[in-house]
Parts: C-alpha cells; structure tokens; sequence
C-alpha cells in the first residue's frame, strides 16, 4: 500500500517539474529562432528585452533554433510582436511647491503577442491572445537615476513578457 501510494505521488509530481518521457515524442514546431516582428516599436529596450526573454525560455526547453530565419527561409520562427509600451503614473500624493503632486512611482504595462512560422513566407500558426504585463518603477528626484531604474524595469517587464509569449505559443 506504502508503494502504491509513493508512486502516485510520483506521477502527480513529476510533471509538474518539467520531468520528460525519454522516448516522447518533441513537438512537432522542432526548434525554433525567434525573430522581431515587422513595425514600428516604441521603445527598443523593451523589444530587445521581449527577445532576449523569449530566446532564453526556448533555450531553456531545448528548442531554441540556431538557423537564421533572414538568410535561411526553411528556418521555422516564432514571430514576436510588442504591440504596446505604455508608462502611467501610479501611488500619486507627493506634493511640490510649483504644481500638480507627482506620482511616488511608473508603472509599466506592456503588451504582446506571438505566433509561428514554418517557413519563411508561410500562414502564421498558433496564433495566440495578447498578453500584458506590468511593473513598477519608484520615482527619483535624480533624473538620470529615475531614467536608469525605468529602464531596468522596462527590461525586466520586457522579459517576462517574451518568456510568457514561448510559454503560451508552446501549448
């Protein structure tokens, strides 16, 4: 009874922990570049940073391409896109002596999307939602240390972002 029970507990707990079958099958994408999709982006730190994210939660399932997909048009990718980097005030109260009280911190809210391509010039698949994330960043009275603070956390966002993005076009 003592062994039916451990080895319940193992099959409920080893894929949880992202334990494989040995002989399962891989998914049928097979490895994938990951690649910018085609636009006008508002902050080149964040896409970067959707990239970067994305490239690593690939490599740390295995599946990370190292074809080119812009010389190699057989290169399946996963096609990236930030749709939107928006920065709002947040936590505001913090009175000044020459105008509007200023917000005590930024919050981040990015949005993106991503799907797979085959082939260079094939139909999109797994097309997934949009996926927003947010972060926060406290305000500064040195505005070179705010911007720094700002765009560390715009990187972090960005790259949870692009690991989320692999997460849900791999289901």
């Amino acid at each position: 009874m003592k062994r039916l029970l451990v080895a319940l507990a193992a099959l409920l707990v080893a894929p949880s922990c992202g334990y494989r079958v040995v002989g399962a099958e891989a998914d049928p994408a097979g490895p994938l570049a990951v690649v910018p999709a085609p636009g006008v982006v508002a902050s080149a730190v964040a896409e970067e940073g959707v990239l970067a994210g994305a490239r690593a939660e690939l490599a740390a399932t295995g599946l990370l391409a190292s074809c080119a997909p812009h010389t190699d048009a057989r290169c399946p990718a996963l096609v990236v896109e930030l749709v939107r980097v928006e920065e709002g005030g947040a936590a505001p109260g913090v009175a000044t002596r020459d105008g509007p009280p200023l917000a005590r911190s930024v919050t981040l809210t990015l949005r993106g999307r991503a799907f797979m391509r085959r082939t260079k010039d094939a139909p999109p698949e797994r097309l997934g939602p949009d996926i927003t994330v947010r972060e926060f960043a406290a305000r500064d009275d040195d505005p070179t240390a705010f911007h720094a603070t700002r765009e560390e956390a715009l990187r972090r966002a960005a790259e949870r972002l692009g690991a989320l993005l692999v997460r849900r076009a791999l289901e």
